[in-house]
């Protein structure tokens, strides 16, 4: 986690003292085109009103909400994390979230994201940057892999090590979701890789799922009527209370704790 000194523009590092027993690290704003109904700074007031002590930010492909997502944070004394999720060129690869530990981490993820933007139309969704190109710009960062099976587990394991690489652990009430969880808690066991729990926010509150359905429309260019199963099957990701995600995992503390 990082943020400008007062009256400095130099960043420094700050540790995470939470209070809450959950923390939420994976969330998307409207920055993330058509993939999130709420502004960052309504995700950081909810946020406080929940009583998180922190809160991560992380749109899809870029950081254009941090700046707006960090001012709101501090004047709510919530420590913000930014980061991204970062595609990447591998066949059959999901994205990995990329959240930054420190100074040197932030300026890596600059460069990634610069590196997967560049010569790009605005707005392509294609790009994708390799797990060389991944690697090259790994110092500083911490990887959230998750939260399905990933044939590239063992490859993160070697680019992150064993301390700043994680599997996700979601849990939206849906069938299909569980099996991967099982699957996926499998290999990270094998490999010796945590768990950490999410809920991959693209709301703040419940009441934002109409507008989020209406953006998944709009991205595959189809009538609410023609949508069909490419819908969420629920509106259960919002940002929870830390109490009712510790909850949700209850079974499963070491995941919660090391949010």
């Amino acid at each position: 986690p990082w943020w400008p000194a007062r009256g400095t523009g130099t960043l420094i590092a700050r540790s995470v003292m939470a209070r809450a027993p959950y923390v939420e690290l994976r969330c998307r704003s409207a920055f993330s085109f058509l993939d999130g109904a709420s502004l960052p700074e309504d995700l950081v007031t909810r946020a406080a009103e929940l009583g998180y002590d922190a809160l991560a930010l992380g749109d899809r492909g870029g950081v254009c909400g941090a700046p707006r997502f960090f001012r709101t944070a501090r004047k709510a004394a919530l420590q913000p994390i930014v980061g991204t999720e970062v595609p990447l060129d591998a066949p059959s690869t999901p994205p990995v979230l990329l959240l930054v530990e420190d100074r040197r981490g932030y300026r890596n993820l600059c460069r990634l994201v610069t590196r997967l933007k560049a010569g790009r139309p605005k707005g392509d969704l294609t790009a994708a940057v390799s797990h060389e190109l991944l690697e090259e710009h790994a110092e500083g960062l911490l990887a959230l892999a998750g939260p399905e099976p990933r044939p590239d587990l063992p490859r993160l394991q070697q680019i992150f090590g064993r301390d700043r690489l994680f599997v996700e652990l979601q849990r939206h009430f849906d069938d299909e979701q569980a099996h991967h969880n099982l699957v996926a808690a499998a290999q990270a066991e094998a490999l010796g890789v945590p768990l950490v729990a999410t809920n991959d926010v693209r709301y703040a509150t419940g009441e934002r799922r109409r507008v989020y359905d209406v953006q998944v429309c709009a991205l595959h260019k189809a009538t609410v009527d023609e949508i069909g199963r490419r819908l969420p099957r629920n509106a259960e990701r919002f940002l929870k209370s830390p109490h009712e995600m510790a909850a949700l995992f209850r079974d499963q503390p070491e995941a919660v704790a090391h949010t």
